[in-house]
């Protein structure tokens, strides 16, 4: 029964996102679209406006908001340890060892992650994935900037706080203390663009790969996409059983755990030189394979 679901949630959860995905990479291979506006477009209008709508309208609160957080902290954290422990047994470089720390740590759990998501569990889990956005892009730019920038850590943590998304938060948490909502069409406005920010993520996430490209470290690039989407996600559900997560938050948090590495990486391994063709080699293949792996992981959840 359980095998018998794998090619319905293909099709059914799979498929729309995949399209989208494809309509970013033919406009990067067809007429070289560059990814930069359209990122800066959601990271700085859409994806705020986002996680604003979702935080602020969510019934999230209490106990249940700090297990989760607690949650979407120590899955990259744990990840980050056991390939630190990994990569000295095996006895890789500096480098290897950062490039498979930043690849294991980090997901796309933004624009692949919250599509994936909402199609799959609804609305019910998309603040939840929210929330593990945004706390995986913190830790990316906090953390994993510590790990490539070996001259000092104040960088991480002034890119941390220039993040929008974390004032949207802050915003749509000042709304959920305090009961006052912005006006209705303000408020419209607003519902109206994040309605655009997960198609548009999915199109940058498909320029993006476009331009990725394999190359000769076979190996190295192999066991961080066996670790990315394997060993990490099923680490997630200890680490989920043990925070005592369930229902939606459960669903997406798994889930988010399990998806491909993230982009982002790409940009600091350019930035501080630690194998940014590797680095992208694991994007690439680790979101190709993801939607075989990502299939398993919905028919579980839903089972």
């Amino acid at each position: 029964m359980f095998l018998r679901l794998i090619p319905q949630i293909f099709f059914h959860d799979l498929t729309p996102i995949l399209i989208a995905i494809a309509a970013g990479w033919f406009l990067g291979k067809r007429w070289n679209v560059p990814p930069q506006p359209l990122a800066r477009a959601s990271f700085y209008v859409l994806n705020p406006s986002l996680v604003y709508i979702s935080l602020s309208r969510s019934d999230i609160g209490g106990a249940e908001l700090v297990r989760f957080l607690g949650f979407a902290a120590t899955v990259p954290l744990t990840a980050g340890m056991l390939t630190f422990l990994l990569s000295r047994a095996l006895r890789l470089s500096t480098l290897e060892r950062t490039a498979l720390m930043l690849t294991a740590m980090f997901v796309n759990a933004g624009s692949y992650g919250l599509g994936v998501v909402q199609r799959a569990f609804g609305e019910a889990a998309m603040a939840w994935a929210v929330l593990f956005f945004m706390t995986n892009n913190l830790l990316l730019n906090t953390v994993g900037l510590l790990l490539t920038f070996h001259g000092g850590g104040r960088v991480g943590w002034r890119q941390a706080l220039s993040l929008p998304a974390l004032y949207a938060a802050l915003a749509a948490a000042l709304v959920r203390l305090t009961r006052w909502h912005p006006p209705e069409p303000l408020e419209a406005g607003v519902a109206l663009l994040s309605r655009g920010a997960i198609p548009l993520l999915l199109m940058v996430l498909g320029l993006e790969l476009s331009r990725a490209r394999l190359e000769n470290r076979r190996a190295l690039i192999g066991l961080a996409t066996a670790l990315r989407l394997a060993v990490m996600p099923a680490t997630a559900v200890l680490l989920a059983r043990a925070w005592g997560l369930e229902g939606p938050a459960w669903q997406a948090g798994i889930l988010e755990s399990a998806m491909p590495a993230a982009i982002s990486g790409v940009v600091m391994a350019v930035e501080f030189g630690v194998y940014p063709h590797t680095i992208a080699g694991v994007i690439l293949l680790s979101t190709l394979l993801s939607p075989l792996t990502l299939s398993l992981w919905i028919a579980w959840l839903r089972g």
